[in-house]
């Protein structure tokens, strides 16, 4: 039986010399998750019916939240998630959206409001 570990960003089992997670296609590294240097950026999302506000982290060595959500993953992530309801937020915390079901990301500042077109594409990413 061959040795396992847990893949650093999506928690799934996986063999000890991977060097890409096969669930999450994050490329493993010695440092780990814990190491990985980068910021958080917030966005507002929607998906089929669904709006979410959170944040996603962009690793130091990508400049654009864009190049996270146009790499090769199926998926991303969205840490501090909240859905946005009629009524109210509904506090998610941790949520993987499939790329295939998102049809549009933007990026948004601490107060909710959308960034300044000049400083970043207004709708990073748009599939309708």
């Amino acid at each position: 039986m061959e040795e396992t570990k847990e893949c650093p960003y999506c928690a799934e089992t996986i063999k000890q010399k991977a060097v890409v997670c096969r669930y999450c296609y994050s490329k493993i590294t010695q440092e780990g998750a814990e190491k990985k240097k980068g910021r958080l950026v917030k966005v507002r999302v929607k998906a089929k019916d669904k709006l979410y506000w959170g944040d996603v982290f962009v690793p130091e060595d990508l400049k654009r939240p864009s190049d996270v959500f146009n790499d090769e993953r199926r998926f991303f992530l969205l840490l501090n998630t909240k859905e946005e309801t009629p009524a109210s937020e509904i506090m998610i915390g941790f949520l993987a959206l499939n790329k295939n079901i998102v049809e549009w990301i933007r990026v948004v500042d601490e107060e909710g409001k959308e960034k300044n077109i000049d400083m970043i594409s207004y709708e990073i990413y748009n599939l309708t």
